[in-house]
């Protein structure tokens, strides 16, 4: 194992992030203004109350700028905390789903992070999404092939770190488990893939079983660590908790059964009754309070262990399964709306006496869950790399001018791009482009959401031609093989 020390730059020809020379377009962007609407940096210092919060956030944000933005820096003469490094990727779970009632521990640990509230997962599959933003690359190239470059575990993984995969589901094994549930090596760049009990059943492992196999993996070395653990309950087939435990359904007459095969969930929603959603609401419910229940076990779990807390980042892979218009079911949309996820990072704050404190804020600027990797590397001081499809993020950072951008070749070969207020949706079998915009600001119940419209302009056909482009580069080919050629692509509703 290469030997080197957490904090080094990685990578030939890699660069520092430039600092922001403002905070309100990145951190503070809900502070004043109107709800669910990021505002400029200019907008934001007319607007900015002057408060004790908000002083607390500029203060900590200007400490970044001034340190380079995206590095903890230590005092002159000595090396930065060494820093375990945690993702955790919750499968099937919406920006809505997260209330005081159903989650009070993500609540809590929102409160104590930096909440990214305009993210976006890079693919409609959770598997794709979980690959891309552990490598900061829309489709990462296998090791030994053109174009590969190092993802998160194994640029930590060459500084030393010991690395592990722990998955709540067999997809989420990177390739590693088949579906009959043998193992191979781990994933690529990954040191250990820890399977835990119960990865085979028809909802994956209970999240209580991967919690237990994550910190028994944790605590058996002081070294530092990444790592990733991902939590599967949410996702269909549904099923009903009491507790951390699947438990027998509440009495009820109906269609609606725990364990529901997924194409029979998506047979019968069209025909389900108000009450049939009403009991799968209240089985995905007990499912993300579960699910929450396990993410406090195992952040206690780490917090307890040593040294300086580490960087937790806590996120969605894709949306929840109870869609909107009667789309149930876990199904491949590029719709912005479906691909909208919820992102935390508990980032260790750069203030000089706070060595265990963590950055607080709001980033309304819009992301990607491909922005994970760069982030995570620069909050424990390694330079990420420049030739990654993501961007550091990190408060203070200088967030890069940029179209958000997913994409998927399973089951359907599209991508959709979003700029500003607008988004192109571009399918290659049969050809067509769809435009999404911004919804009513002023209606909080739809704050910046996406919705549909007729109007296409100028820059839509722009937004349309570039994306075209860059599918083509990207090597994006239909499900029969076929490469994409859609810059002439019909405008449909």
């Amino acid at each position: 194992m290469h030997e080197g020390k957490p904090g080094e730059g990685v990578g030939a020809g890699a660069s520092a992030p430039h600092a922001s020379d403002t905070v309100g377009g990145t951190v503070g962007g809900t502070v004043g203004g109107t709800a669910g609407e990021p505002l400029t940096g200019a907008e934001a210092n007319r607007t900015l109350p002057i408060g004790l919060s908000v002083l607390v956030i500029l203060a900590t944000v200007g400490m970044a700028v001034r340190t380079g933005g995206a590095h903890t820096r230590a005092a002159p003469g000595e090396e930065p905390p060494v820093r375990d490094v945690i993702v955790v990727a919750i499968d099937g779970i919406a920006p809505g789903d997260v209330d005081l009632g159903t989650t009070p521990h993500l609540v809590a640990f929102g409160g104590d992070a930096v909440s990214y509230r305009d993210a976006y997962a890079p693919s409609p599959w959770a598997a794709e999404s979980l690959d891309a933003l552990l490598h900061g690359r829309h489709r990462p190239p296998a090791p030994g092939t053109d174009g590969w470059t190092p993802g998160l575990a194994d640029e930590l993984g060459h500084l030393g770190y010991r690395t592990a995969l722990v998955p709540g589901h067999r997809r989420h094994a990177l390739g590693a488990v088949g579906e009959g549930g043998g193992a191979a090596s781990a994933p690529a760049g990954f040191q250990e893939l820890v399977l835990p009990a119960g990865l085979d059943g028809d909802a994956g492992a209970q999240g209580a079983e991967v919690v237990e196999a994550a910190l028994e993996w944790f605590h058996a070395s002081d070294e530092p660590c990444l790592l990733v653990v991902t939590l599967a309950d949410p996702r269909a087939p549904h099923h009903h908790y009491r507790g951390s435990e699947i438990a027998p359904d509440p009495e009820y007459r109906g269609p609606v059964r725990s364990g529901l095969p997924h194409d029979d969930l998506l047979r019968l929603g069209p025909d389900l009754e108000a009450a049939d959603l009403a009991q799968l609401d209240a089985f995905h419910r007990t499912e993300l309070a579960a699910t929450d229940a396990a993410l406090r076990v195992l952040l206690e779990g780490v917090r307890r262990s040593r040294g300086p807390s580490p960087v937790v980042a806590v996120l969605g892979l894709r949306q929840s399964p109870m869609g909107e218009g009667g789309r149930l079911g876990l199904i491949p949309s590029m719709e912005p709306e479906d691909l909208r996820v919820p992102v935390w990072l508990q980032l260790p704050s750069p203030e000089e006496g706070h060595v265990n404190g963590s950055l607080r804020g709001v980033v309304g600027a819009p992301i990607s869950l491909l922005d994970l990797e760069p982030t995570l590397l620069a909050a424990i001081g390694i330079t990420p790399r420049r030739d990654l499809d993501g961007a550091c993020v990190h408060p203070g950072a200088h967030l890069p001018d940029r179209p958000i951008r997913a994409v998927t070749s399973r089951g359907v070969c599209a991508a959709v791009a979003f700029e500003g207020d607008r988004a192109v949706i571009l399918e290659a079998e049969p050809p067509s482009a769809r435009v999404r915009v911004r919804g009513p600001r002023a209606d909080q119940r739809r704050e910046g959401r996406w919705d549909p419209t007729e109007a296409v302009t100028g820059p839509d056909a722009d937004l349309r031609r570039s994306l075209a482009r860059w599918m083509a580069a990207a090597g994006v080919r239909t499900p029969s093989g076929m490469p994409v050629a859609l810059e002439d692509a019909p405008f449909a509703p």
